[in-house]
């Protein structure tokens, strides 16, 4: 026979389990829909080429920067083979990506199917999370926490609002880490993404013969960081919120528990 110390320890480690799943799917797609949001808008691309004059500096019409964009999206989404395109470069048409560049964008689209992946392995973790939430058993305890315990909608709301709340509180914490070194020296900052992400050079790229550089220079990768960063710090706002909100309405409902049939 179980002593009841035993089985009234057995929700906590379970909740605690959810609660461990449900940060962890929140605060990677928190960081992989901000990427992906601002990585593959085209909206982006055009606004930051107007910005930075790329029609001119690259030589290139604003169609063909629109079609390249619009082909080096869909290799990294996957529906299309290769990121190569031809267009006119200064007055001359020609394949406007070297070897070289087609090699690294390999490795980029690789990351991003990476992505997509973890992407699904998140959403799958939040469900997990909120689905063990559901099926907790009820709980001994003080009269308030079994209250809690007893109704599977109380039980999913306090172990969501505290998931969204930690959840939060880290990313909030991982965004300042980073952006401080990103804001103070970005050249830096890009150099040492590059190095932990690629195992090889073929990022370096020189800007008087790859286009890729032209079209994309170190500007442009500073606003992207700078919008990914706004996605993240509006998600997380928005977690925070939603776990205050929820975590309230938890305590409403419990204290008001015979009122409601959950």
């Amino acid at each position: 026979m179980k002593h009841k110390g035993q089985v009234s320890r057995i929700p906590a480690l379970t909740g605690a389990i959810a609660v461990i799943i449900l940060v962890l799917g929140l605060t990677g797609l928190n960081v992989l829909l901000s990427i992906q949001a601002v990585a593959l808008d085209m909206e982006f691309y055009v606004s930051q080429w107007a910005e930075l004059d790329i029609p001119r500096s690259a030589g290139m019409s604003w169609d063909d920067l629109k079609l390249v964009g619009r082909t080096l999206v869909s290799y990294f989404l996957g529906t299309q083979d290769t990121p190569q395109v031809t267009v006119t470069v200064d007055g001359t048409s020609r394949p406007v990506f070297r070897d070289n560049e087609i090699e690294h964008l390999h490795d980029v689209r690789d990351l991003f199917q990476l992505g997509f992946s973890a992407k699904r392995v998140c959403q799958v973790m939040v469900l997990l999370g909120i689905l063990l939430a559901g099926l907790l058993p009820g709980a001994d305890g003080h009269h308030d926490e079994r209250r809690n315990w007893s109704f599977p909608v109380l039980r999913i709301g306090q172990i969501v609002s505290k998931s969204l709340k930690t959840a939060g509180i880290l990313l909030l914490a991982c965004t300042l880490l980073l952006s401080l070194p990103a804001a103070l020296d970005f050249t830096r900052w890009w150099t040492g993404f590059h190095l932990i992400t690629f195992d090889n050079d073929l990022w370096r790229l020189d800007p008087d013969t790859d286009w890729l550089i032209k079209m994309f220079p170190q500007e442009f990768f500073f606003a992207a960081v700078k919008r990914i960063g706004l996605f993240c710090a509006s998600i997380t706002a928005a977690y925070i919120a939603l776990g205050i909100i929820s975590g309230f309405s938890v305590r409403y409902f419990s204290s008001n528990y015979s009122k409601y049939n959950f």
